[in-house]
């Protein structure tokens, strides 16, 4: 009889062992620190699936919504839109264009170290710095604020795309900030670091075709998803846009 315990005992060890393997194998139990990556995780989806303004949209998001379905085919919350001058949040952080210009002459900051003002050719300049073909500057004064409870590093700069209703095969990603000291041009030239509630702000010089600039209305595309795909729901969708108006 006693042997007969012992036998079940053994069963039904050897089955747990085999039901933990699983799980395990299955991502069914965590570690401790495997709890609190997903847990940050799920709190950074959950953020970003929130719309970009609690107060109810504007007469002008609202058309600038269905302007953007029109024309670029794009479906988006409303709420997700805001002119120059709104906060709009998004993740971890919230978002504010000051002010925004157009130009042909440099905008008078000093270039990243390993930086070619040309953008590989594309563009023309004068030994100011001031373009001298079809192009522009596009230069967005932003604010950016860090919301959450504790210091982020992020590939900010990466997240954000200057853009018009058709843009063809043309991508305007950040050139580069108008810094005093500027960073170094590189892999990581996109980071940036921020303490518990810090905000900082920087002038972001992007370039365009002018054939664009004349003709369209420009926007500034933010997703800090990081280029994650999106959700079909455009209830849900992470993209922010900030009419530059």
């Amino acid at each position: 009889m006693k042997k007969a315990v012992v036998s079940g005992i053994v069963v039904v060890l050897v089955v747990l062992g085999i039901g933990m393997s699983y799980m395990l194998s299955r991502g069914g139990i965590r570690t401790e620190e495997e709890q609190k990556s997903y847990e940050e995780k799920e709190k950074q989806v959950e953020n970003l699936m929130k719309p970009g303004q609690e107060e109810e949209a504007d007469d002008r998001s609202e058309a600038f919504s269905k302007a953007l379905k029109e024309k670029a085919g794009l479906t988006v919350d409303s709420r997700n839109i805001v002119s120059t001058g709104s906060p709009i949040t998004s993740g971890n952080y919230s978002f504010t264009v000051n002010s925004w210009s157009v130009s042909k002459e440099s905008p008078g900051y000093a270039l990243p170290e390993g930086k070619d003002a040309t953008q590989g050719g594309r563009i023309q300049m004068d030994a100011n710095g001031n373009i001298t073909n079809e192009y522009s500057y596009v230069v967005v004064n932003l604010t950016v604020e860090n919301k959450a409870e504790e210091p982020i590093t992020d590939y900010l700069w990466g997240y954000m795309r200057m853009q018009a209703f058709d843009m063809g095969d043309f991508i305007s990603e950040v050139d580069y900030l108008g810094e005093e000291t500027p960073r170094k041009y590189g892999h990581d030239y996109s980071k940036e670091s921020f303490e518990a509630g810090e905000t900082k702000s920087y002038p972001v010089v992007f370039d365009m075709p002018d054939e664009i600039l004349n003709n369209q209305e420009i926007y500034l595309e933010i997703d800090t998803s990081g280029g994650n795909p999106q959700p079909e729901d455009p209830e849900f969708a992470v993209k922010r846009f900030i009419i530059l108006n």
